[in-house]
């Protein structure tokens, strides 16, 4: 599935046929019809996942808006790579704090419809949008479903991301079904 917008490479519903959670790569060169549209669907409620370091780094177009209630609201321990696969959902875990049962809330009783995101859209973004979808009471297929979406939406920009660095790995920058299976598993026993 494409991105709803041409100027990002994973933002998408939730929710399937609902406006309410939008989740996304950083909005950082949307054009006047994608932020009209945002407006148009309700969607006025804006929730950073990251340091203001990366935010100076690649601004979000919205931050500035008038429009919009931007929230910068990091996710704790949540933006370093992990050195391999195994360290993968070990990282996720480490975003469960009281951070997240803020960035949490904050989704669930926005007087709007949200748009929130991360870098790429899919570690900090796929945490949150676990936690939330469970929250919500869907079930583990359908929140495996989701976050595999970012493999598939991602994998291109991936593979360009480990060609330009030789130390990265493939296997831990994309999304895999055990990350967020076991990630599901911690969390439901330790924080459900």
């Amino acid at each position: 599935m494409a991105s709803l917008f041409s100027s990002t490479k994973s933002t998408r519903r939730l929710i399937e046929n609902s406006n309410r959670f939008i989740r996304s790569d950083v909005p950082a060169a949307l054009d006047q019809n994608e932020i009209q549209w945002l407006k148009d669907q309700n969607v006025f409620t804006i929730i950073d996942l990251r340091e203001r370091s990366e935010q100076a780094l690649k601004p979000c177009i919205l931050k500035d808006d008038p429009c919009f209630d931007y929230f910068t609201m990091p996710v704790t321990g949540g933006n370093m790579i992990p050195s391999n696969p195994e360290d993968v959902t070990a990282s996720y875990i480490k975003m469960c704090d009281e951070n997240m049962e803020k960035i949490i809330d904050k989704i669930v009783y926005s007087y709007s419809n949200v748009l929130y995101f991360c870098n790429a859209g899919k570690d900090r973004t796929g945490v949150v949008s676990a936690i939330l979808l469970y929250t919500l009471g869907y079930d583990d297929n359908y929140i495996v479903r989701d976050y595999m979406r970012s493999a598939d939406e991602l994998k291109e920009f991936l593979s360009d991301h480990v060609k330009a660095n030789i130390n990265a790995d493939i296997n831990v920058i994309t999304p895999h079904e055990e990350y967020i299976t076991s990630f599901l598993g911690w969390y439901k026993k330790n924080r459900a």
